[in-house]
């Protein structure tokens, strides 16, 4: 069975369809309790390490060399994505952070490496 990962603002409302909704993000939405917003977990070790963030909010990185840098911290710790994948093979997972734009942050990369990685277990699943 095929899970669906989605990508949420944190404040967006929660949806039935939405599965575990998993914060991915260094720090907590301000005067805000995580359970009122319908987070099931707050899992920062998938989010980029704070000095790459600040890099990027600072202008010291680009896009380009953001996302480079942030795929190169994930593969040199593929275990920081064990938990978000077995969500995912539960069922649906929605990726949550507290940026305005959740389309333009880290998120987007995030579900393409977890989609791949997804793919690539259920192909060695099936070739056994």
């Amino acid at each position: 069975m095929k899970h669906k990962i989605a990508i949420k603002w944190v404040y967006a409302a929660k949806d039935e369809q939405d599965g575990a909704r998993v914060l991915v993000d260094r720090i907590l939405p301000h005067g805000r309790d995580l359970h009122d917003l319908g987070v099931d977990t707050w899992y920062q070790q998938a989010a980029p390490s704070t000095g790459l963030k600040r890099q990027l909010t600072k202008g010291l990185l680009d896009w380009k060399n953001f996302t480079h840098s942030y795929r190169e911290e994930l593969h040199q710790q593929p275990k920081k994505l064990l938990a978000l994948l077995e969500l995912t093979e539960k069922g649906n997972l929605t990726l949550l952070t507290a940026e305005r734009e959740p389309e333009q942050t880290w998120l987007p990369l995030l579900k393409d490496l977890l989609e791949a990685r997804l793919k690539n277990i259920v192909t060695s699943r099936s070739s056994h």
